[in-house]
C-alpha cells in the first residue's frame, strides 16, 4: 500500500469536515424473499451446516444471492458473471432428497427463486445510479464483491447512461482522493469503517436494498481535546466528521431484518476441517512426499497453499515501488495481507524448473535424474533403518541418527526438506556428504555435489530471466487495474513462461499443515 503523507492526511481530515454521506434505498421483493429464505434455511440446518454436503450446496447459492445483492448488474448479467453450474447445482438438490428429506423443499425453493430471478434484465440499482451519474456527471462506484470489479466496469462502458463511472476497490479508498463523488453499492457494513469515516470523497452515496440493515454512523477518529461529551461526540481533532442524510425506507412493508453479515458467502476456516473442502486429503498416503505450508485467502474468493519450509519463498508485487523492486521474493513468514502474491497460472509445472531444464539443455534429463535418485535412495535407506514412516517421523529419525553419528547438527525441518522434491542439495556440502553416507553413496559425493550445483546455477538463471520478463512486463503495465480488482494477468509468452498472476493476500493462516507437494502453489477455487 501506497503510505499517505502528512499533507494527504490533512487532505482527508479537511474532505471528512465536508463530506456528506447520503442513503438511498431500493428495493425488490423477489430477492428479499430469497435471501430471507436463504437465511431462515441456514438456521433451521443449525450445526448440520457445516456438512460438507451443505457446504457444496449453500456455496454456490450463497454466492449467487451475494452477487444480486451486491453488484449494479441486470441480474442476467450477475448470473452469467457468477458463473454458477446449473446442472451440478440441481443435482445437488435432487441428492438432498434422499439425504436430507425434511430440507429437500426448502432448498428446491430457494433454488428455483434464484433461477426464475436470473432471466432478469435489469437490477433495482440501475435508475439511482442512473440519476446519480446524470446528476454529477460521473462517479467512482466501490463494492463489496471484487471478484465482479471486471463484469461491472464492463457494463458501464457499454451503458450510455453510466459510461463515465467507474470501479474502485476499497484498497484504493486509502491511498488517494479519488474524486467529488463515491457511491457505495450495499449497506456500510460490508465495507471497511475508514470508506466513511476518513473519505477520500466530499459526496459519498450509499445505495442499498431496504431489507438489509444499516445502522453504521460516522463516530470520532481524533477527539478534540476539550473534554466535553457534545464536543467529542461530533468532532476529530482535525475537522468535523461526515454528515448523514438519509431517504425514508421505501415502501411500508416494516423495517429492515436482515443484517449485513446474514448475506456474505462463508470461505473455509483456517482450520484442519477445511482441507477436504480444499480437495486435499486430511492425512496423506504413507510414504507421499509432504510440505509444510501456510494457507493464503486470497482476492476473488481464490486460496493457494503457499510453502513454509525452509528457505522457501514467494514471488510478490509492490505497488508502491516504481523500479526493480517492484517485484522481489520474500520469504513465506514475511507473507501478509494486503501484497500481491505472484503465481503461474498457465503454462504448467514449476515456471522456473522449467526454464532451467532448457538452460541445462542436453544435460537436464541427467542431472533430474541424478536428483532424484540420490533422494531415493536416502528415503528408502531410511525407511529400511526406520520404517514405512511419514515423511516427517522419518526426518526425525534421520536428524537423529546424524547427530548420533557426530554427522551434520542438521534439524528435522533440514532433512525433511533436503528429502523434498524441492529441494536441490543442502547449502553446505559437508551436509550433503553426510546424507550420502547414510544412504552409502559416499563414493559419489563430489560427482553428486557438482551435478546438483549444476542444477542449482541453472535455476539461478532462470530466476533472474523470469524476474527480467516480470520487470519489463509490469513496467509496461498499468497497475490500476490490480489494485481495482485484487489480481492482474501477465503475459511472459509461452516459450518463456506462460502466465504469472498477481492475487492480492486477503488472510493468511498462522498454522502449518502437511500439504502433498503436488498442491503447493496451486491456485485453489473457493467458490466451486
Amino acid at each position: 500500500m501506497n503510505p499517505v503523507s502528512i499533507g494527504g492526511a490533512s487532505c482527508v481530515y479537511e474532505t471528512a469536515s465536508k463530506c456528506e454521506i447520503n442513503r438511498h434505498w431500493v428495493d425488490h421483493s423477489g430477492l428479499a424473499d430469497v435471501s430471507q429464505s436463504l437465511r431462515a434455511l441456514v438456521q433451521s440446518l443449525g450445526t448440520e451446516v457445516e456438512d460438507e454436503f451443505w457446504q457444496q450446496v449453500l456455496g454456490p447459492v450463497r454466492r449467487l444471492s451475494f452477487a444480486l445483492c451486491s453488484t449494479p448488474l441486470p441480474f442476467d448479467r450477475a448470473v452469467s458473471a457468477a458463473c454458477i453450474n446449473w446442472d451440478k447445482l440441481n443435482l445437488q438438490v435432487r441428492r438432498c432428497q434422499q439425504l436430507y428429506p425434511d430440507s429437500h423443499a426448502a432448498v428446491a425453493s430457494v433454488v428455483q427463486k434464484l433461477h426464475n430471478l436470473g432471466s432478469e434484465p435489469s437490477s433495482p440499482f440501475t435508475e439511482t445510479l442512473q440519476n446519480l451519474h446524470g446528476q454529477f456527471g460521473g462517479m467512482s462506484v466501490v463494492l463489496r464483491n471484487p471478484r465482479l470489479h471486471q463484469a461491472v466496469a464492463s457494463y458501464f462502458v457499454a451503458s450510455a447512461g453510466l459510461r463515465n463511472a467507474k470501479v474502485v476497490s476499497v484498497r484504493q479508498l486509502r491511498e488517494v482522493i479519488l474524486c467529488n463523488v463515491l457511491v457505495a453499492i450495499g449497506p456500510c457494513g460490508w465495507f471497511p469503517d475508514y470508506v466513511f469515516s476518513a473519505p477520500r470523497a466530499e459526496r459519498i452515496h450509499v445505495v442499498s436494498y431496504r431489507w438489509i440493515r444499516d445502522p453504521w454512523k460516522p463516530g470520532p477518529v481524533f477527539l478534540n481535546s476539550d473534554g466535553s461529551p457534545e464536543g467529542n461526540a461530533h468532532k476529530h481533532r482535525v475537522g468535523l466528521l461526515p454528515q448523514m442524510k438519509s431517504q425514508a425506507l421505501p415502501g411500508s412493508q416494516g423495517t429492515p431484518d436482515l443484517e449485513p453479515l446474514d448475506l456474505l458467502p462463508r470461505l473455509p476456516p483456517f482450520d484442519r476441517a477445511s482441507l477436504r473442502f480444499l480437495g486435499m486429503p486430511k492425512n496423506p498416503a504413507s510414504g507421499e512426499e509432504t510440505l509444510p505450508a501456510r494457507l493464503c485467502h486470497l482476492s476473488g474468493g481464490r486460496a493457494v497453499f503457499v510453502s513454509s519450509d525452509e528457505g522457501a519463498s514467494s514471488l510478490v508485487i509492490d505497488s508502491s515501488e516504481t523500479d526493480e523492486s517492484v517485484v522481489r521474493r520474500i520469504p513465506a513468514d514475511e507473507l501478509e495481507p494486503e501484497q500481491y502474491l505472484l503465481l503461474r497460472t498457465s503454462g504448467g509445472g514449476d515456471f522456473i524448473a522449467s526454464l532451467a531444464d532448457r538452460i541445462l539443455g542436453a544435460n537436464a534429463s541427467a542431472r533430474r535424474s541424478q536428483q532424484a535418485g540420490w533422494k531415493a535412495k536416502l528415503i528408502s535407506v531410511a525407511q529400511q533403518r526406520f520404517g514405512l514412516l511419514g515423511r516427517r517421523e522419518l526426518a526425525v529419525r534421520l536428524a537423529e541418527n546424524l547427530r548420533t553419528e557426530k554427522l551434520s547438527e542438521a534439524r528435522p525441518a533440514n532433512v525433511q526438506y533436503w528429502m523434498s522434491s524441492k529441494c536441490i542439495h543442502p547449502r553446505k556440502e559437508e551436509d550433503f556428504a553426510a546424507i550420502l553416507a547414510f544412504a552409502g553413496m559416499q563414493e559419489s559425493t563430489q560427482e553428486l555435489w557438482e551435478a546438483m550445483c549444476e542444477i542449482d546455477q541453472a535455476h539461478r538463471r532462470a530466476g533472474h530471466a523470469i524476474r527480467r520478463l516480470l520487470l519489463q512486463t509490469i513496467v509496461s503495465s498499468s497497475l490500476e487495474p490490480l489494485e481495482r480488482d485484487g489480481l492482474m494477468d501477465f503475459d511472459l509468452g509461452e516459450q518463456d513462461g506462460g502466465t504469472l498472476s498477481a492475487f492480492q493476500i486477503m488472510d493468511i493462516s498462522e498454522e502449518e499443515f502437511e500439504i502433498p507437494a503436488g498442491h503447493i502453489g496451486v491456485l485453489l477455487d473457493l467458490e466451486e
